[in-house]
């Protein structure tokens, strides 16, 4: 099996890693995780709107003085849940961020067999759209950090702001790469015989 996704890389391109990924059960398992920890940020989130701030305004502040007023109408429980969020947002940043390599690895796979060069240079290049995606949620999550435990000048509060569009257009075209190139790969459904008719009785 080791042997076989070695040999693929050289052929696709793609890292062995992401290619492993791309099994559907493994695909399956990351969307839970997913799934899963995005759930589980869902009530630290609404403790941070109760407190005045969404999640979003907070990463999209940019300014240590809209930063600061955030922090001051959040208070302590704003800013506990907001640790919270930050803990989980790690499990759920891995999640979709091999998600993403697993499915365009997924389409490199399939692009091979089916003959079509260019999605294939398409996918060796996107596969790695998912992981720099989290690799700048998980800047952002530094940075974060840093103003949650008192440093609130700059750089920090816009290196968050930078990295929400950043992951956002990261993360978009290469899920939406994978669904695209799923159904330009996708071969014509196989027809299954009919059952035999029982034989006649005489």
């Amino acid at each position: 099996m080791v042997i076989v996704i070695l040999n693929m890389r050289d052929r696709t391109g793609v890292p062995a890693f992401f290619l492993a990924l791309s099994a559907p059960r493994r695909l399956l398992a990351l969307a839970a995780l997913a799934l899963v920890s995005g759930i589980a940020m869902l009530p630290a989130m609404k403790t941070m709107d109760d407190h005045g701030h969404s999640l979003v305004a907070f990463e999209k502040a940019g300014s240590v003085e809209r930063t600061a007023e955030i922090l001051d109408d959040w208070g302590e429980a704003g800013k506990h849940a907001a640790w919270w969020q930050l803990a989980l947002d790690i499990p759920f940043l891995i999640g979709y961020g091999l998600l993403a390599a697993g499915a365009c690895a997924a389409v490199a796979r399939r692009a091979l067999a089916t003959g079509k060069p260019r999605l294939l240079r398409a996918a060796s290049i996107l596969v790695w759209f998912g992981p720099l995606a989290a690799a700048a949620d998980f800047a952002q999550n530094v940075s974060l950090a840093l103003v949650l435990s008192g440093h609130v000048a700059q750089p920090w509060p816009r290196i968050s702001a930078l990295a929400v569009p950043t992951i956002q257009l990261l993360e978009a075209a290469a899920l939406l790469f994978a669904l695209v190139g799923w159904l330009a790969t996708r071969g014509p459904r196989e027809l299954r015989p009919r059952a035999s008719a029982s034989p006649d009785r005489h």
